[in-house]
């Protein structure tokens, strides 16, 4: 997936990739001009069996090519504690790693798991990406929220989520 961003009129082109990705040639993909990375950690709790499997490949070929790059994990939260597990899950991946882009809390329900397990209330989703940000930049990382513009507009438009920067997912106009 290929991520256009407009800083000041000055575009740069980044891929969000994870193990449904493969094996990336990251050569090839610096070769081909793109600026940064966008790199799955895992998703859920911190168990090792949800660590996206190709992650550290991953982070360490940026890391030798000097791709920047940032990570984001998948967010199964359905209540605040499972929110600190995936905080320690995050942090447990990226520990001695520098990603200059930040870790950002994917919290959507792309493939309905909230929705059939009991999708929580606005504000506990709030609190939830609110408890991951906070702990993450307790441990001197930078720390956003992912979501698609209709996630931010109608479940986490809370106030208390504006001191974090956001990633939004718009695919139309």
């Amino acid at each position: 997936v290929n991520i256009i961003v407009n800083l000041f009129d000055n575009y740069l082109t980044g891929i969000d990739v994870s193990s449904h990705q493969g094996r990336i040639n990251w050569s090839e993909v610096k070769n081909a001009g793109i600026d940064f990375a966008i790199i799955r950690c895992g998703y859920g709790q911190d168990i090792t069996s949800q660590d996206d499997y190709m992650f550290v490949r991953n982070v360490l070929d940026c890391e030798r090519l000097g791709i920047p790059y940032g990570v984001y994990l998948y967010s199964y939260a359905l209540t605040e504690s499972d929110a600190y597990s995936e905080a320690n899950h995050a942090l447990r991946l990226i520990k001695g790693h520098n990603p200059t882009l930040g870790v950002w809390i994917d919290i959507e329900d792309a493939d309905g798991y909230k929705q059939k397990y009991g999708m929580p209330s606005n504000e506990t989703l709030t609190n939830i990406a609110s408890i991951f940000c906070d702990k993450l930049i307790g441990n001197g990382y930078k720390a956003g929220v992912y979501a698609s513009y209709s996630w931010l507009v109608n479940q986490l438009s809370s106030p208390k989520l504006d001191k974090y920067d956001k990633w939004v997912a718009q695919w139309n106009d």
